[in-house]
């Protein structure tokens, strides 16, 4: 079954991206620009293009690659911004779905546990 979660680490390519290439030039992007090994199936690999107007994401599991495309009908995707300091960045699972359906992630606040231990 295809199947991308929260328990998979999602990893955003930050440089140039010809989204005309296959999958075979994805893994070498991730192989030679990312300095990651593709074929680790507990890596989603993100790509996108230079309008943010497609989303690839390339992961490989139980021994084939899959290769996920978002388009959206009108506008763009917002980039996400880029750490300098690690090189690379990893987003969450929540990040990925807010970046491709065009959400805003804001600080949720959970309500503090009262003195009974119970949480209202």
């Amino acid at each position: 079954m295809l199947e991308l979660n929260a328990d998979l680490r999602f990893y955003i390519f930050n440089g140039k991206t010809n989204m005309r290439g296959g999958y075979m030039r994805m893994c070498a992007t991730v192989r030679e620009e990312m300095g990651c090994d593709p074929r680790d199936t507990r890596n989603v690999y993100v790509f996108i293009n230079r309008r943010c107007t497609i989303v690839r994401m390339l992961h490989y599991e139980r021994g084939f690659y899959v290769l996920y495309e978002k388009r959206p009908e009108q506008g763009r995707f917002k980039r996400p911004v880029y750490d300098s300091r690690s090189g690379k960045y990893k987003i969450s699972y929540a990040d990925l779905v807010c970046l491709t359906e065009g959400l805003q992630r804001t600080e949720i606040r959970l309500p503090e546990a009262c003195d009974d231990g119970s949480k209202y």
